[in-house]
């Protein structure tokens, strides 16, 4: 899992595609960062941790910690180098010192670990090396080697071909025409909404109240109708409303 340098291995972050999102941390494991095992874990469906300390690069004293909840209790307090995983090992994280963590894994594990997204938490990382930099020198060379991927965008004409943000307006488009069907539209939104933000694209005012507005109506809406509810959205009324919102929204203009 890790290199000679006490870094995450190419061949471990390889296997799965693993991504790496850097977080702010104290002078010990607090409850932020075990919160983001934990919900890394249960993204996973995982119940069991392995916790081990790192020297020089090596893991050393791995141990098993059974149920997440006695796991969280056992790690509060522990003080850097160390490293946290799931026992599937689809994530990780990596404390090696004071003022910075490493949390590393598939797409699911980040989900949990990491739910404000791997740019927007490269980015806030950014923020924060900026202002803690002088306290923790590490920091600057920590954020330059895991910068943002994508751009934010702020509008529809900026988003590029073969984003899944640029497949939710698609398919917006779409529906407002007639070419797709309420539901056929609805799972494939939001199929595309879950890309977009497991794949960490970064979205600015005023899509990003666009976007979340489509998904308030979807949320009032039945898929299966025979689950339908009063008050529920209609297939005409969803259609209405997401063409409503791409004539008024600036996210559009």
């Amino acid at each position: 899992m890790l290199s000679s340098r006490g870094e995450f291995s190419e061949d471990w972050l390889s296997r799965g595609s693993k991504s790496i999102v850097p977080v702010a941390a104290g002078n010990r494991m607090d409850q932020a960062l075990i919160r983001r095992i934990v919900k890394g874990c249960q993204s996973q469906r995982v119940d069991d941790i392995l916790i081990a300390t790192v020297e020089e690069g090596l893991i050393k004293r791995p141990r098993r910690l059974s149920g997440l909840g006695s796991a969280a209790v056992s790690l509060e307090g522990v003080d850097p180098p160390l490293l946290v995983a799931p026992s599937d090992l689809s994530g990780a994280l990596l404390f090696p010192q004071p003022g910075h963590a490493l949390v590393a894994g598939t797409s699911q594990f980040l989900l949990g670990a990491t739910p404000e997204g791997i740019d927007a938490g490269r980015a806030h990382f950014a923020r924060y090396a900026r202002a803690a930099g002088r306290k923790y020198p590490a920091l600057h060379d920590v954020a330059k080697s895991l910068p943002v991927r994508h751009f934010a965008w702020s509008r529809v004409r900026d988003l590029p071909a073969g984003t899944s943000a640029y497949q939710q307006v698609e398919l917006m488009r779409a529906f407002v025409a007639g070419n797709s069907t309420a539901p056929d539209f609805a799972r494939a939104w939001l199929d595309a909404r879950r890309l977009s933000q497991n794949s960490g694209e970064r979205l600015r005012e005023p899509i990003v109240t666009a976007l979340d507005h489509v998904f308030s109506l979807l949320e009032d809406f039945a898929i299966d109708p025979t689950l339908q509810e009063p008050g529920d959205l209609t297939d005409s009324e969803l259609r209405q409303g997401v063409h409503d919102l791409m004539e008024q929204s600036k996210a559009f203009k």
